[in-house]
This record gives C-alpha cells, sequence and structure tokens, in this order.
C-alpha cells in the first residue's frame, strides 16, 4: 500500500520492518546518546521512516539505523535525523519521523535501489 503525502518528496510505502537504531545525539530529557531502541516501521520512502516509540526523542536528535527488510537478507546501515515527534494518546507512544541522510556509502546506495524497484510507475496525470 503507497501512501503520498503533500510534504514529503518521495512516496511512502506502509511496511513493518525490524529496525534498530542508536541515539548518538538528543537534547536533554529525551532519549540519552547511547540508548539502543527497537521497534518496527510504520512507512518507509527512500529518505525517511516513521516509527512509533514509548518515549519522545527531540526534533535534531541524530540516530545511527539497522533497517531489516523483509524478503531480503542482511540489514541497511543508514544515518538519520529525527525531523518530528509527535505523542499519539493517552498510552503515552510517540510517533517520530526520521529523515534518512544522504551519504556515499554501499547501504544508502542499495537502500535508495530497493526503494526504487517499489514506486509505482510513473504516469502523467494531466493525460489521465
Amino acid at each position: 500500500m503507497l501512501e503520498i503525502d503533500d510534504e514529503r518528496e518521495h512516496i511512502r510505502q506502509a511496511r513493518e520492518e525490524k529496525i534498530v537504531f542508536q541515539i548518538t545525539w538528543s537534547a536533554h530529557g529525551t532519549l540519552p546518546p547511547g540508548t539502543v531502541v527497537r521497534c518496527l516501521t510504520e512507512n518507509i520512502s527512500r529518505r525517511g521512516l516513521r516509527v512509533q516509540l514509548d518515549r519522545p526523542l527531540s526534533k535534531g536528535s541524530q540516530v545511527e539505523l539497522g533497517v531489516e527488510i523483509s524478503n531480503r537478507a542482511g540489514v541497511f546501515f543508514l544515518t538519520g535525523e529525527v525531523k518530528w515527534c509527535k505523542p499519539l494518546d493517552d498510552r503515552k507512544r510517540n510517533l517520530i519521523g526520521v529523515e534518512i541522510k544522504e551519504r556515499q556509502s554501499d547501504d544508502f546506495i542499495l537502500w535508495q535501489g530497493v526503494l526504487d524497484k517499489w514506486s509505482p510507475i510513473c504516469c502523467d496525470f494531466d493525460q489521465v
């Protein structure tokens, strides 16, 4: 299932993929540097992902990511930055948006290739 969001440059795909991330920098009062979190993604795109956590994480926090994609061997090791964090409900859950940082690494290039394969075939909607 694909989602399109006007505030995003890339198409999101709703996927629950395993992710481990380590906080490398964060503001006081949120998860401290060195914290390792395991969770599932809610959606992913070429340059971002969304997860739920039980604690807030400050905007601008830096994270190292390990993402496993279903039906694909191995883990993608990526770097990201928290772009937003929104409390969900009275269960103290937080929805967090992470932007994947562009860098010239094999994992980043492979990640983009895998996500490109999932993108729908483009068409000219003006002609429909």
